[in-house]
C-alpha cells in the first residue's frame, strides 16, 4: 500500500506540473514569474508549503526530543516572519512590474545600479541554497528508505527525478500547482497524525501533557534539559530566522509573481495560519519522548509512526510518507527554481553581462534546474555527518546579509552603491570567517563569540554598521536615479 501510494502521489506531481507549465506562454517571464499571475489561492501555498520544509517535518520532533520548548522558537519567528514583507513586498511587485524585474539580486543590482552587487548577491544566494538544498534531499531520502527500503541516495535521485522534471518543464506555474496539493497533503495528514497517535499511545493530547508534566518539566521551559539552550542563543536564533526568512530570494521573488500589489500583502497577513500546521508535529515530538528507545535524530518521526503500539500503521506510515515527501518536494522546487532563475538572471545575464536572447534564457534556465539537481544528490551524498538543524542554520546566516541592502535601499536615499558593494562583502566576510574559526579553531570562535550568538546576527551587525557609515561619509545617487524607485 505504501509503495503504491508513493509512486501514485510522484507520478500525480510530476503530471500536475507538467501540465501547469503548459498554460502559460513558455518565455522567461513565464518560468521564473509565471508572468505574475497567481491569485490568492496559489500564493497562499506557494509561501506557506515552500517554506515548510522537510526539516519542519524531520526536524521539529528531533529538536523537541533533544531541547525541548527550545522547538517553538519556529513560532516565535514564523507568525511575524512576513511582517517586512507586507511593508516592502507591494512596493516591491509595483517597482519590478513596472522595470522588468524577476528576482532579488536583479531588483537590488538595479537600485544601486551595480552589476557587481547583482553577481555578488547570486553567488552567495547559491551558496545559501546548497545547504537548504540538501535538506529536503536528505527528506526525501530518510523517508523512502524507511517506508519503501530503497537506499537514501537512491531514494532521493527518484523523488527528486520527478521535481527536476515538472521544474523544467512547468517552471513558475509548475511549482505553484504542486505547492497547492503538497500543501493539502501536508496539513491534513500532519494533523491527523498529531491528535489520533497521542490518543491511541495516551489517551488524548492532555494526558500526554499531564505525563510530560510529570516525568519530563525541563523540557517544557528552558533551557531545556541538561546545559540547554541559552536565552542569549534562543533570542539570537528567533532574531536571526525573523530578520533572514523574508531575505530567502525564493522568498521575495514570489513578490513579483503576484498578480498584484495588493495581492502580496494579502499574503502576509494569511501567511501565518499556516504555523498551525507545526503545532500537531509538537505534539508527536513529545509523544516520542514519552516511549523508550526512541532515537534522538530526524529518525524520530518515521519511528513513531510504525511504533507497534499503533493500529493502523501501515496506513500512517503510508500517509505520512507521503506528507514528508510533500514537504520535502514543495520546498526543494521552489528552490531549484530559485536557483536556476538566480544563476541565470543574476549571474550570468546581469552579474557577468552574457548576451542571452528569450530563447536561450529559456534554455539556460532549465538546464540550470538540473545542474542543481545533480549537485543536490552529490552534495546530499557527502553529508551523512551533519544533522537537519545545522544545515538549515547555516543557511539562514547568508540570506540575512541581504536585509540592510533592502531595506536600506527601499527607503533611504542616502544609501548609494559604494555602501551596498562593501557592506555586503562585509557581512557575508564576517559569517564565512566565523564558520571557518568554529570549525577549524574554536578556541579563537569562544573568544571571538563569547556568548554564541548566530553567525548571521553577527555578520549583520557588521553590515548595517559599515553601510550606513560609508553612506553617510559619500556622495547619494542621483535624484533622477532615485526616482525610478518611488523613493521619498
Amino acid at each position: 500500500m505504501t509503495a503504491a501510494l508513493v509512486y501514485g502521489y510522484l507520478a500525480l506531481a510530476l503530471g500536475l506540473g507538467i501540465w501547469a507549465g503548459r498554460r502559460g506562454g513558455g518565455g522567461s517571464d513565464d518560468f521564473i514569474t509565471g508572468e505574475r499571475s497567481f491569485g490568492p489561492i496559489l500564493m497562499y501555498f506557494v509561501m506557506g508549503a515552500m517554506v515548510f520544509s522537510a526539516y519542519a517535518l524531520l526536524g521539529t520532533p528531533q529538536r523537541v526530543m533533544a531541547k525541548g520548548s527550545d522547538a517553538f522558537y519556529a513560532l516565535a519567528y514564523g507568525s511575524v516572519a512576513l511582517v517586512p514583507v507586507f511593508f516592502f513586498g507591494a512596493r516591491v511587485r509595483r517597482i519590478g512590474a513596472r522595470l522588468g524585474l524577476m528576482t532579488q539580486a536583479e531588483f537590488l543590482g538595479e537600485r544601486f545600479a551595480s552589476r557587481r552587487l547583482t553577481a555578488l548577491m547570486g553567488m552567495a544566494s547559491l551558496l545559501a541554497f546548497l545547504p537548504y538544498i540538501v535538506i529536503q534531499f536528505k527528506g526525501a531520502g530518510v523517508v523512502m528508505q524507511q517506508a519503501l527500503g530503497w537506499h537514501p541516495i537512491a531514494g532521493a535521485a527518484l523523488v527528486y527525478a520527478v521535481v527536476t522534471l515538472y521544474v523544467i518543464f512547468g517552471g513558475m506555474r509548475g511549482v505553484g500547482w504542486t505547492n497547492v496539493l503538497q500543501g493539502v497533503v501536508m496539513l491534513v495528514v500532519v494533523w491527523w497524525l498529531g491528535l489520533a497517535i497521542p490518543g491511541q499511545l495516551f489517551g488524548g493530547v492532555g494526558p500526554m501533557f499531564d505525563r510530560v508534566i510529570a516525568e519530563h518539566p525541563e523540557y517544557l521551559t528552558l533551557p531545556g534539559p541538561g546545559a540547554g539552550t541559552s536565552d542569549y542563543q534562543w533570542s539570537a536564533e528567533v532574531l536571526l530566522s525573523i530578520l533572514g526568512f523574508s531575505m530567502w530570494p525564493q522568498v521575495f521573488m514570489k513578490c513579483f509573481t503576484a498578480r498584484n500589489a495588493r495581492l502580496v500583502q494579502h499574503s502576509a497577513v494569511v501567511y501565518p495560519t499556516f504555523l498551525l500546521f507545526l503545532v500537531p508535529l509538537f505534539f508527536l515530538g513529545y509523544a516520542a519522548l514519552l516511549l523508550p528507545d526512541a532515537p534522538r535524530d530526524e529518525r524520530v518521526l518515521l519511528w513513531l509512526v510504525g511504533h507497534p503500539l499503533l493500529h493502523g500503521g501501515g496506513v500512517m506510515m503510508a500517509c505520512f510518507s507521503l506528507a514528508v515527501l510533500a514537504a520535502s518536494m514543495s520546498t526543494g522546487d521552489a528552490l531549484l527554481h530559485g536557483g536556476s532563475s538566480i544563476f541565470v538572471r543574476d549571474v550570468l545575464v546581469r552579474g557577468f553581462g552574457v548576451p542571452l536572447g528569450e530563447r536561450a534564457q529559456t534554455r539556460a534556465l532549465r538546464g540550470a534546474v538540473l545542474v542543481l539537481g545533480v549537485l543536490g544528490l552529490v552534495l546530499t551524498s557527502q553529508a551523512g555527518r551533519w544533522s537537519l538543524v545545522d544545515l538549515l542554520l547555516l543557511g539562514y546566516a547568508v540570506p540575512v546579509q541581504f536585509l540592510p541592502v533592502t531595506l536600506l535601499g527601499l527607503y533611504w536615499r542616502r544609501a548609494n552603491t559604494i555602501a551596498a558593494e562593501v557592506g555586503l562583502v562585509l557581512g557575508l566576510g564576517c559569517v564565512i570567517a566565523l564558520f571557518a574559526a568554529s570549525k577549524l579553531a574554536p578556541g579563537l570562535y569562544a573568544v571571538v563569540n563569547p556568548l554564541d550568538l548566530q553567525i548571521g546576527v553577527l555578520g549583520l551587525a557588521v553590515n548595517t554598521a559599515a553601510m550606513i557609515a560609508l553612506s553617510l561619509l559619500t556622495p547619494p545617487m542621483a535624484k533622477s536615479h532615485l526616482q525610478r524607485f518611488e523613493l521619498p
